[in-house]
């Protein structure tokens, strides 16, 4: 493919994301460039770890407000429905629950109704931190790789998650991968 410096440095980052500080990675380009192909090479590369959890979301163009943090949303219920979901969606439970009220098709009926009872009200900013909290928990438990793609489409409230949990000081082993446009 002709990408293995871009490769090398996806894999150097994970290094860093394995030992404990969090990484934020951006691959930006024109339209047809190839982040995509250079995601899905890398990701390719880890397929079939049972040592990480593997995410992905897609954002999508939309005219007016989009639904509040899609594609960490698209990229947890992935995860939950795969082998050894059970456990994340257990984590969400206990440290996230806002945000696994969020994820219908995680949980049973009425668990469901009495997650929406007990989130009921709660603000944006209780989900940034509940998620940025529960990032730390996912995290000790397994390393974590979640790709976002075209982020250049994102609503507000993921680039505000995107924000809160690269601020945060605490060691966890995330790697964040988003894919964004540039416009030309």
């Amino acid at each position: 493919m002709g990408r293995e410096a871009e490769l090398a440095q996806l894999h150097e980052w994970l290094e860093q994301a394995l030992s404990g500080e969090r990484q934020m990675v951006f691959v930006t380009g024109e339209p047809g460039i190839g982040k995509t192909a250079v995601v899905d090479a890398f990701l390719a590369l880890l397929a079939g770890n049972p040592n990480l959890w593997i995410g992905r979301g897609q954002c999508v163009a939309h005219y007016g407000a989009g639904e509040a943090y899609l594609p960490v949303l698209e990229a947890l219920g992935r995860l939950g429905r795969v082998a050894g979901g059970e456990r994340l969606i257990a984590l969400l439970g206990r440290y996230a629950p806002a945000w696994l009220a969020q994820l219908p098709t995680l949980v049973g009926e009425a668990e469901l109704d009495a997650l929406q009872r007990k989130v009921q009200g709660v603000p944006r900013e209780r989900m940034l931190r509940e998620m940025a909290e529960a990032v730390e928990v996912l995290t000790a438990e397994m390393p974590v790789v979640l790709v976002l793609e075209d982020l250049q489409w994102s609503d507000t409230a993921t680039l505000d998650w995107l924000a809160a949990v690269a601020q945060r000081r605490e060691a966890a082993r995330l790697l964040v991968i988003a894919t964004y446009r540039r416009w030309m």
